[in-house]
């Protein structure tokens, strides 16, 4: 990701996944695949916030860090994890028959054995969860709230998508309550919706709403409506033509955004957008 080389699916897939649950995503740091940068961070994120997730750097090769760096930022030892070796070896004998060559964890065998083991040598003491049946792949977490995913963007959305729901649960004293989002389109510029757009944000902001003003901006869905030339009003897209300025709502109470949205409509020209 910081040499251009990857995009960062994950943080999105995150951000949409804490967004359905009503969790509040503070903070994404990108971190180098150096041990202290990543030591550092998740120290500091763990002192700060209750749930860390971490993606990436746990496969077999020498640049894969993640594991070893965190142990080190908390004083644990690396431990091979049996039970994960032992998943792997019986989740693998399943694929053999495709997959030729695929390799089994051996600590004591063959360099790529060794290097395959390395994926279950995982910081002691933890937690290991293993959120999906099919995979061999688990959540491993140390220091009671940090999470330490895979960076595979599929894996990764089908292990966070299986476990965060569970663990909102556990740490949360109210069932979990997801974000509404609200948007309204307007033709005047952010330099003539600023003041006004001031002003409501601090009438709304202690019913929990936060606004935000996106230009030449609109929902991925919406922008491949208008590219197929199916939006329309009946079709629930947009009510007009294209905004020059989106405003978003976020919150959890929808009686206050429907006022919100009466407000952003009536003080600016706006118009709602359907958030499909």
């Amino acid at each position: 990701i910081l040499n251009g080389k990857a995009l960062d699916a994950n943080s999105q897939v995150f951000a949409q996944r804490c967004f359905a649950l009503g969790v509040e995503l503070e903070k994404i740091e990108v971190v180098p695949d150096r041990y202290q940068a990543i030591a550092d961070s998740v120290q500091q994120l763990s002192r700060k916030y209750d749930i860390v997730f971490t993606s990436g750097g746990i496969g077999p090769t020498h640049d894969d860090i993640t594991y070893e760096a965190i142990g080190r930022a908390f004083g644990c030892d690396l431990r091979h994890h049996e039970p994960t070796m032992a998943r792997m070896r019986r989740i693998m004998a399943r694929r053999a028959a495709s997959h030729a060559r695929w390799t089994t964890p051996d600590p004591e065998g063959t360099p790529d054995q060794i290097a395959c083991a390395r994926m279950a040598l995982f910081p002691e003491p933890a937690t290991v969860i293993y959120p999906c049946d099919k995979y061999w792949v688990p959540v491993v977490c140390v220091n009671k709230n940090v999470h330490i995913f895979p960076g595979i963007p599929r894996l990764f959305d089908e292990l966070v998508t299986a476990y965060l729901p569970g663990l909102v649960n556990r740490i949360s004293s109210d069932a979990p309550q997801a974000f509404v989002r609200v948007l309204v389109g307007t033709q005047l510029r952010e330099s003539a919706i600023a003041p006004v757009l001031e002003k409501l944000q601090a009438r709304y902001a202690p019913m929990g709403i936060k606004l935000g003003s996106y230009p030449n901006w609109l929902p991925p869905q919406i922008q491949n409506q208008q590219g197929s030339g199916s939006a329309s009003e009946s079709g629930g897209g947009l009510t007009k033509s294209k905004p020059l300025v989106v405003l978003s709502a976020i919150g959890k109470d929808t009686q206050s955004l429907d006022a919100c949205k009466r407000d952003l409509c009536e003080l600016l020209e706006g118009f709602e957008i359907k958030n499909i």
